[in-house]
């Protein structure tokens, strides 16, 4: 674009000298005014494509699904045996439509396998869901009361009612301490820790939610029957 602009400016400029000897100075004044509106209107096309270039977002990179990562544990919740030889992870929005009708499948998944399997939860609350930091907060001011799964189970089955109170009337339901339960979410006590499990999601290649891994592998697809194919896969190497 700008090699192109050069060009059509140096003949532009030219023109002048070409015609001068023929030209009129009434002439040469029209010229001259028609190359600036000229440059008027490419400085005007050239802001345009940088306007409209902003508005393309850059191609996101190929997803490999051979690849294995190491994900830590870190300050993650864990259902399932410890000693599990699969171990699923799921990076989660609890106000995420796709999330919310996973679990039925992954709940279905941890029932086939109760003593093979493990399920590892990441907090990765999107930008664009208003409740979806404060529902992660409230699921782990629940965790420190030892009902952080009843409370992630009360919340994706409510994630279409999620409000600012809402989270009360939930540990209400969980008969948990009300006063420990509400210091623990109100405050920014696992704002950091969430904001680890997002720049984990980030740099294993996470942009939406759910994503997950098994045994460090992405999964591709997420039916039942698609774990159950990858599960046995990997205790048949056992």
């Amino acid at each position: 674009m700008m090699k192109a602009r050069k060009i059509v400016v140096l003949i532009l400029l030219m023109i002048p000298f070409l015609v001068a000897g023929c030209a009129n100075k009434t002439k040469l004044d029209t010229i001259e005014e028609s190359q600036k509106e000229i440059l008027t209107r490419l400085n005007t096309i050239e802001e345009n494509q940088k306007e409209i270039m902003k508005l393309f977002k850059p191609r996101r990179q190929a997803v490999d699904y051979n690849k294995v990562y190491r994900i830590p544990l870190g300050n993650s919740v864990v259902k399932g045996k410890k000693a599990a030889p699969v171990t699923i992870v799921e990076f989660s929005d609890f106000q995420c439509p796709y999330c919310a009708g996973l679990q039925s499948t992954l709940r279905e998944v941890l029932k086939a396998y109760p003593d093979d399997v493990r399920l590892v939860f990441k907090d990765f609350p999107l930008s664009f869901h208003k409740y979806a930091m404060d529902a992660a907060r409230a699921a782990r001011a629940a965790g420190e009361q030892g009902k952080y799964w009843e409370m992630h189970d009360l919340i994706f089955e409510n994630f279409k009612k999620l409000n600012t109170d809402i989270f009360k009337e939930f540990a209400e339901k969980l008969n948990l301490d009300l006063t420990r339960f509400m210091a623990d979410y109100k405050g920014n006590k696992y704002d950091n820790l969430i904001q680890q499990d997002i720049n984990l999601g980030r740099s294993l290649g996470v942009t939406g939610t759910p994503t997950l891994f098994v045994n460090g592998k992405r999964m591709q697809r997420r039916n039942f029957d698609d774990f159950k194919s990858v599960i046995e896969g990997y205790l048949k190497k056992k």
